[in-house]
């Protein structure tokens, strides 16, 4: 090769290394930065230097791997010419071996390194760090007396370790194949193959090798079978222990003598030892671990399958409820009695208690009439309580955050989204109690508007919202790929100047040239550079989704992504649920995630809190016996605190995940049986009744409510979800877990009576949907134009009964706002519909048949305001009446007429207020 062409290659080679060194050192730098900003360095720089470790090990034994090949290649070729022709010309010119040897070294780099990505890149370094620094679980598994820790840290790193040699063993035969082909020591000659003899030696014994791994691979497959068992439950059973247990043994022992024989054969020169040896593998893998087992589940399992499972049954059974945190919960037998009538009165603070609304038509509310602003939405709506005058009380809390879609296209420029003050956060939240609505059904709001945020008088005292900043929420800078930044300049909002008592994001100083050019190149933003409006005091905030944060402080967690909002301090707090999971817990059930996909255990071990204006993380353990947490708090000492360091303020927040009871739930349709032979048989099985919505069937979600369990003297803030019977519709059981300390975490089953046949939640919403009086009514409404919308319905245990509730709510065809409109009430045999829960629940308690035909007025009974409030208020409805009536919308004229009356008839007005309408709230029964 001429010099001109050599050094053009030479000079790309290093221009190319040093784009991606450079690239490599942006996005390490920025990491720094971002890490240390926050406050978890320690994590950052532990991570990097295991990944750089992990990576450094497993690239050079890959790199010894494929060297040592390649060197024994370029020793046996002996000299290497090249040849040009030049016209009639040839011109052979030797390759010195020091430019061979030199290329196998840097080859066999490149290829440690590419190879080291592919089995020890991305987060497996945390898989080696958990293996390396793992907790015993102190519960060995009853079939290899191993403790669980093994089959959840060690054997996952095993196997990854086998395959990683495996892949670097057949990267290094195809380059040490290519190197013989093309040195003509492989070649193909007179129609037949030639292979020269040292050749054929070395292909040997990388074949041997490869079969030695396979082997061991086969010995660790015994650990395995508690993993991918056979039996009833997906657990292990008869056939798995009897059968493919000692094949698999034989099949290590086999492939260890396929081996030696590999290698006797080469050394005698002879191919009978190998083809024989190899034969005898494959045909012992297709009978012991195929043919075999199927012969073993065919003629010994299949005749007395219950008594050769059973053993395994229970230990599925076992496993399982450890696994999902199933082994501690409290089952108590539930005294229903269809024919005792409950005691109303004591019942009475209990019932004023619970929800009416649900978290659709709140959602669609807050976003019609409190984002105020096009470019400010409601992601969601969530539970939470708050202790009020007369005790705790049920609210929705809603955080108003900044949505970049809601701005015009012509808004959305550089300046505006990275720049601009009133676009750099969200602001404010929405808080409504869950058992009150305003005269025309809406949901009366405690926390409303923007700046200023108006308090109503009758809100507790801890919603006092100082500081309504949102810099970080639930979607918060994932109008692109997640990596959103904003930049916070001094001078332009006056709020970052600084406010007493107010503190803001931190973010990252652009103080230098190297950090201004480190950001735009990490952002791939010219901006960045150029624009005249960052200055030396300017900070850049970037990863201001929880989801985004969280994962990159925790990343062995699986992030929960439904946070819910808490104000305490005058600021709004997140909380958010981090699971610990595992796809390797032995013998017990597969669950399929849609967040975390396949796990064989989980558990909500981690509460964290990230401040909705600094974006501080604290990372807090909830309960205990957790190895899998009690692993990463060894490698990551000081991240995850105990929970007693949380403040209290925010402890009487916490809240059992929904969809961690969830996946309890979806686990204990079968694991509540405790007899093999029940479980063998499917008898007594349940299942989670569908939801019923505007799209068809649902998912039953769990859902929270101030109640009483049965038994306690307390109201509790508890999560439901009931069980019904497999293929039938009875009810069979309800899971509640405890929110409130001390019971925080507790899970309480209340088992039904099997000889009794209690409605469940499918039944009981036909049975109100094809009342006589009620069905009318909803087809009324539908024929009038109106949107009717069931909501969910709540299953409320009392001492010997249920009461069941649904909310009506009611949306018209010129307004999208849904108002709550009726609550229907059944014990499971009457059904009662009222404008009121208290007037529902007491047509019940009276079988006032009448009550649900007339409805009892059209609208909740209001509270009127002080002063001339409620005239104006009647005034409103009026108006609004008339031009229903303008319109055609007969329901919607008959329904502000009865709101009207039912508002002149309220009495004179009582001190008190709100923001304009007067709050419903529901009576005793």
């Amino acid at each position: 090769m001429r010099r001109p062409g050599r050094s053009a290659i030479l000079t790309g080679a290093a221009l190319l290394l040093l784009l991606i060194g450079a690239r490599f050192a942006v996005a390490l730098y920025t990491e720094a930065l971002w890490f240390d900003a926050i406050g978890y360095a320690p994590v950052f720089w532990t991570r990097l230097l295991a990944g750089t470790g992990v990576r450094a090990a497993a690239g050079l034994v890959a790199a010894s791997l494929t060297l040592a090949n390649l060197w024994f290649v370029a020793v046996r070729l002996g000299p290497v010419q090249l040849r040009r022709r030049y016209g009639n010309l040839e011109i052979a010119e030797r390759v010195p071996r020091r430019v061979l040897l030199g290329g196998a070294v840097v080859a066999s780099v490149l290829a440690g390194w590419w190879l080291s990505g592919l089995g020890f890149g991305g987060d497996t370094a945390l898989a080696v760090l958990a293996w390396m620094h793992q907790a015993g679980w102190g519960v060995e598994d009853p079939l290899f007396g191993r403790d669980l820790s093994f089959y959840v840290f060690s054997l996952p790193v095993y196997f990854r370790f086998i395959d990683f040699l495996l892949l670097a063993l057949a990267w290094s035969a195809a380059l040490v194949v290519i190197g013989y082909v093309l040195a003509g020591a492989i070649r193909w000659k007179t129609g037949r193959l030639e292979v020269e003899e040292d050749v054929r030696l070395h292909l040997v014994v990388l074949a041997a090798v490869v079969v030695l791994l396979l082997g061991l691979r086969y010995w660790l497959g015994r650990y395995g079978l508690l993993l991918d068992g056979s039996g009833i439950g997906g657990g292990i059973g008869y056939t798995d222990v009897e059968a493919r247990l000692p094949a698999r043994r034989a099949l290590a022992a086999l492939a260890m003598a396929t081996a030696g024989g590999l290698l006797y054969g080469a050394w005698r020169r002879s191919w009978v030892p190998p083809v024989v040896g190899l034969a005898i593998l494959v045909v012992g893998a297709l009978g012991l671990g195929q043919l075999y087992p199927a012969f073993v589940q065919k003629f010994r399992v299949e005749p007395n399958q219950l008594a050769r499972e059973a053993p395994f049954i229970r230990w599925n059974l076992e496993f399982t409820r450890r696994a999902y945190g199933l082994d501690r919960m409290s089952r108590r037998p539930f005294p229903y009695r269809p024919t005792g009538a409950p005691d109303w009165e004591t019942l009475a603070p209990a019932l004023s208690a619970l929800p009416l609304w649900d978290e659709e038509p709140l959602e669609t509310t807050f976003n019609e009439v409190e984002a105020l602003f096009g470019y400010y939405h409601f992601p969601d709506v969530d539970d939470d309580r708050y202790v009020a005058e007369g005790g705790a009380r049920h609210v929705a809390i809603a955080v108003r955050e900044f949505n970049p879609e809601g701005l015009p296209p012509s808004a959305r420029t550089w300046q505006s989204l990275r720049l601009n003050p009133k676009y750099l956060r969200g602001m404010g939240v929405v808080v409504a109690p869950m058992t009150e609505y305003t005269v025309g059904g809406e949901p009366h709001r405690w926390i409303r508007n923007l700046d200023p945020v108006v308090r109503d008088p009758a809100a507790p005292a801890a919603l006092d919202l100082l500081d309504p900043s949102v810099f970080f929420g639930e979607t918060m800078g994932l109008a692109g790929d997640g990596q959103e930044y904003v930049i916070l300049v001094p001078g332009r909002d006056g709020a970052f100047q600084g406010v007493p008592g107010r503190d803001y994001p931190a973010g990252i100083a652009l103080n230098s040239i190297p950090r201004l050019i480190a950001f735009a190149w990490r952002f791939k933003d010219k901006n960045l550079l150029f624009s005249g409006e960052i200055t030396r005091e300017s900070r850049i905030v970037f990863r201001r989704s929880l989801g985004h944060r969280l994962a990159a402080v925790a990343p062995f967690l699986a992030w929960d992504d439904d946070a819910h909002p808490v104000i305490a301090g005058g600021r709004i707090i997140w909380l958010v649920d981090g699971f610990t999971v595992s796809r390797t817990f032995p013998l017990a059930r597969r669950l399929e995630m849609q967040e975390t996909g396949v796990v064989r255990y989980l558990r909500n071990s981690v509460k964290a809190t990230v401040d909705a204006v600094t974006g501080a993380v604290s990372l807090y353990q909830v309960g205990e016996g957790d190895p899998v947490l009690d692993t990463y708090r060894r490698i990551f000492p000081g991240l995850v605190r105990p929970l007693s360091e949380m403040p209290e303020e925010l402890q009487a927040h916490l809240r059992y995940p929904m969809r961690y009871l969830r996946a309890q739930a979806e686990i204990m349709t079968e694991y509540h049986i405790d007899r093999p032979e029940s479980f063998f048989s499917g008898q007594d099985l349940w299942q989670l009744p569908p939801y019923f919505d505007r799209t068809g069937a649902q998912s039953y979600q769990p859902t929270y409510a101030l109640m009483r369990l049965p038994g306690e003297t307390e109201l509790e803030f508890l999560l439901t979800i009931p069980f019904i019977a497999r293929e039938r519709r009875n009810m069979t059981a309800l899971l509640a877990a405890r929110n409130d300390p001390p019971h925080y975490g507790k899970l309480v089953l209340l088992e039904l009576p099997r000889d009794q046949q209690i409605p469940g939640p499918t039944q009981v919403t036909a049975l109100m949907e094809q009342d006589p009086a009620i069905s009318p009514q909803l087809s009324l409404w539908r024929q009038a134009g109106s949107t009717v919308q069931l909501g969910r319905l709540r299953v409320v245990p009392l001492d010997s009964a249920f009461l069941y509730v649904l909310p009506i709510f009611l949306s018209a065809r010129e307004r999208s706002i849904p108002e709550l409109a009726r609550v229907v009430v059944s014990d499971g045999r009457e059904v009662r519909m009222d404008v009121s829960l208290a007037d529902a629940i007491r047509a019940l308690r009276s079988n006032d048949s009448v009550s649900a035909s007339t409805g009892r007025g059209t609208s909740p009974t209001p509270v009127p305001g002080a002063g001339d409030d409620w005239r104006r208020r009647a005034l409103e409805i009026l108006e609004t009446a008339e031009e229903r009536l303008r319109a055609g919308d007969w329901a919607g004229f008959g329904s502000s007429w009865a709101e009207l009356r039912a508002l002149l008839h309220a009495g004179s007005p009582r001190p008190g207020g709100d923001d304009g309408g007067g709050a419903g709230t529901v009576p005793q029964p």
